[in-house]
């Protein structure tokens, strides 16, 4: 299950597995990709109204997938929308801080994609870096580390979080000893 993350006032994101969602594509022959492509498109027009970036926010799911599915027949279109998603993805990270050294490179993206797609492997590669990329800015976006740090044990920020988690201990009251039995006298 995808973990979701709020993103701004009204919009919500989804930290996607790579694993589940190449075996549900698999499965459905591509239908599940063409969902997936809408969902996480849509993700990206949300970070960009929370952000107040225009250009993002203006983006359009539906003509991303229409130019997947329908653009097929002219080669161009499914290219063009696969580049411009690296970089909506690209943007998205810039507007939640992620280091440049870590954001997404849309022509790494896009080369995976188109030969790859002849090569199988590449292709299988583009999938896991887009979709690695997308919810380091799903994550940046909602206020969480973009890498997905877990704090560890000891830290101060587990510290608190575990005392403020656990019940506080409540000691049973304290009862007097039972009496001591009286034993008859051997008189």
């Amino acid at each position: 299950m995808a973990q979701e993350v709020e993103i701004g006032n009204n919009g919500e994101g989804k930290i996607r597995s790579f694993w589940v969602g190449f075996g549900l594509s698999a499965i459905t022959l591509s239908l599940y990709g063409l969902c997936w492509y809408y969902f996480v498109n849509d993700e990206l027009k949300d970070v960009g109204q929370a952000k107040d970036d225009q250009n993002l926010a203006q983006s359009s799911p539906a003509m991303s997938v229409t130019a997947l599915l329908v653009g097929g027949y002219f080669i161009i279109p499914p290219l063009l929308s696969v580049y411009n998603y690296g970089q909506r993805i690209k943007r998205a990270q810039r507007l939640g801080g992620i280091p440049r050294g870590d954001q997404i490179n849309p022509v790494t993206s896009f080369l995976l994609f188109f030969p790859g797609a002849l090569l199988i492997v590449p292709y299988f590669i583009h999938f896991w870096y887009v979709t690695k990329h997308q919810n380091m800015a799903v994550r940046a976006a909602g206020g969480l580390p973009y890498r997905g740090e877990v704090a560890t044990l000891g830290s101060p920020e587990t510290e608190a979080e575990t005392q403020s988690l656990t019940a506080p201990s409540i000691e049973p009251p304290a009862t007097p000893p039972p009496p001591a039995p009286e034993y008859p006298s051997a008189s």
